[in-house]
């Protein structure tokens, strides 16, 4: 193998366990968003039994609500965040098919 064949495989090696690492990460991180996000609690307020059940009603639709529009937002964030991934790794697989030398070279004479 001549340095340039070995350079060409060891950046793609490198590249190939960057792109690995940073898919998992961001996979983890969306599968986690999407655990903790299901464990949201109702706050713990204690609910007098004098209130109008309206009122309590009322509080509890605009917390879920709340609770709601935190988690699109953090779902439109890992989106853009997979997105950007995905340019990276299109990228990537360009330079990587554009850096291969032609299947049939000529011989130097």
């Amino acid at each position: 193998m001549c340095l340039r064949e070995v350079t060409t495989h060891v950046t793609s090696r490198i590249m190939s366990g960057m792109r690995t690492r940073a898919w998992s990460s961001l996979g983890g991180s969306l599968f986690l968003a999407i655990i903790l996000g299901s464990c949201g609690t109702l706050p713990t307020n204690p609910v007098d039994k004098k209130r109008d059940p309206a009122a309590v009603d009322s509080s509890v639709v605009q917390s879920l609500q709340r609770q709601v529009r935190e988690r699109e937002k953090r779902i439109a964030e890992l989106e853009a965040q997979l997105d950007a991934l995905k340019v990276i790794d299109q990228d990537m697989e360009k330079r990587r098919k554009s850096s291969r030398p032609p299947a049939t070279l000529t011989p130097i004479e």
